[in-house]
């Protein structure tokens, strides 16, 4: 072959190593390009964490008379949702309700937190544990430090309502002191439902209660208020009451409120009013959406954790920005 021919022949065969590859990367940068829209309501525009989560031991079942719920189901459940964390509450408080009449109480609170661990331990790290006791019983303090040094738990979840609580009975009120005095030392967050039973002798009084003799005795921990201050479903004027007491103090830049948060756990339901609505809204502006969590619970509006929050978006007058921000927001416990 000539020389000329030799040349041409080279020049040609570079060519077309040089276009072979520029169609390999237009290839890869099309694989690796950025997803198709997603649609509004579907999960990718779902919550980070979902704050308020339940599941339902052997033990727990016969009681709340719903099927057993594992740390599995629950983790398909955030799957489809496309969510990727939540905050698994131990029940452990119910067994301690005195209305139940169950014999040995502390031994089954004891036991649920155990099971309510290694459900958290065996879905790691998507879970995320909280140790629960009633207040008022005297092995409380000692069940709650036992249980945060099991594997995953993580913080402490108290319902005054559940467990016959009422902040303005100053014995009652000590022994929450007692509870936040131990979550400050170890440094655990705490998630209370401070609604008390029956919403009877309930509302702004033991807001003001709460921030003036509760919050101070833990400065430094994250403190959620379950439910917007009530206890769903739907958003009560008792809850409305008590939300302006916190909304106020937050309008005010309020130090107290430096580490508070609030999940909305059913506080909007597919019965949800507009005018309810819109005093949620006005509500979660007054705090600050970056102080609004979401949760599901364990009956959540519509049924599934994906349609609780898409009840959510479509009720409450939120812009977008408001509504990603709720969405994103991580606390620190979560993260």
């Amino acid at each position: 072959m000539k020389y000329a021919e030799i040349i041409t022949a080279e020049l040609g065969l570079r060519t077309r190593m040089k276009i072979s590859l520029v169609l390999a990367a237009v290839s890869l940068l099309a694989a690796c390009g950025p997803a198709p829209a997603v649609a509004p309501g579907s999960p990718r525009d779902a919550p980070l964490v979902d704050y308020h989560q339940h599941l339902v031991s052997p033990a727990f079942a016969p009681i709340v008379k719903l099927p057993e719920r594992d740390g599995a189901a629950l983790v398909r459940e955030l799957d489809e949702a496309g969510i990727e964390r939540a905050v698994v509450l131990s029940v452990g408080y119910s067994f301690a309700d005195e209305r139940k009449g169950l014999a040995d109480p502390d031994r089954l609170t004891r036991e649920e937190n155990d099971w309510t661990s290694a459900q958290v331990t065996r879905n790691a790290p998507r879970l995320i544990g909280f140790c629960s006791a009633n207040p008022l019983r005297p092995a409380a303090l000692g069940e709650l430090e036992r249980c945060l040094g099991l594997p995953g738990m993580t913080g402490i979840k108290l319902h005054l309502g559940n467990s016959g609580v009422s902040l303005r009975d100053p014995a009652h009120l000590a022994r929450v002191q007692g509870v936040f005095a131990l979550a400050q030392r170890l440094r655990a967050p705490v998630l209370v439902h401070m609604r008390a039973r029956g919403g009877s002798n309930y509302g702004a009084e033991d807001a003001r209660i709460f921030l003036d003799r509760v919050v101070p005795t833990a400065p430094v921990i994250e403190i959620v208020v379950a439910h917007l201050g009530g206890s769903g479903p739907g958003y009560a004027p008792q809850a409305d009451s008590v939300m302006a007491v916190f909304a106020g103090a937050a309008e005010r830049h309020d130090r107290r409120m430096a580490n508070l948060y609030f999940d909305v756990a059913t506080n909007v339901t597919d019965e949800t009013t507009p005018a309810e609505a819109a005093t949620v809204a006005r509500r979660i502006r007054q705090l600050g959406a970056t102080r609004v969590l979401y949760g599901s619970d364990l009956t959540p509006p519509g049924g599934s954790v994906r349609r609780g929050w898409e009840i959510f978006r479509a009720r409450v007058p939120l812009s977008a920005a408001e509504l990603r921000q709720i969405a994103n927001n991580r606390t620190r416990f979560a993260r």
